[in-house]
């Protein structure tokens, strides 16, 4: 069989003792410092993560709102072509040549055999006058022959270089 033997061994005070010295307390420091900067350094990681996803999303409405720009430029050129067209018509409508087309044509009528130009005055037309005041004896509203006597009276015989 085992035998044992147990030998006490006296403990005295030979025995070196740790006090507290100021090595201990830059151990104590030291190590509680690790879990300070980890966490110092995960706040500041989130903290730039969710800066960077604003700035996602910011640069993403930028885009967006860059693109509908873009259209809308599109938009404007083309609107700006089409009014460029109906201008260029509208000039075209208002030449001699297209006005005449239009009078012989649609309206039907006819030249005029002479160049004759009549004048005619806010007198002769009773503007600024009451209605139904006569504006000269024998000159009413409902004599329609003294209203030609005196157009004719005041026809005036255009020039041939005036082209009117």
């Amino acid at each position: 069989m085992a035998a044992a033997v147990v030998t006490e061994f006296p403990v005295t005070s030979d025995v070196i003792e740790i006090a507290d010295g100021p090595n201990s307390g830059l151990k104590r420091r030291i190590g509680s410092l690790g879990p300070r900067v980890v966490g110092a350094t995960t706040i500041m990681g989130v903290a730039t993560f969710l800066i960077l996803v604003g700035l996602a999303f910011v640069n993403a409405r930028i885009n967006e709102r860059l693109f509908e720009l873009t259209n809308l430029e599109a938009e404007i050129n083309q609107i700006q072509q089409s009014i460029g067209v109906l201008e260029l018509q509208d000039e075209n409508a208002k030449t001699p040549i297209e006005v005449e087309r239009l009078a012989d044509g649609y309206l039907a009528m006819t030249k005029a055999d002479s160049s004759t130009q009549i004048q005619v005055r806010s007198e002769h037309l009773a503007i600024g006058n009451p209605l139904g005041a006569p504006l000269r004896a024998g000159l009413t509203s409902t004599n329609p022959i003294g209203v030609d006597q005196l157009l004719a009276g005041t026809a005036v015989p255009a020039s041939p270089s005036n082209g009117r």
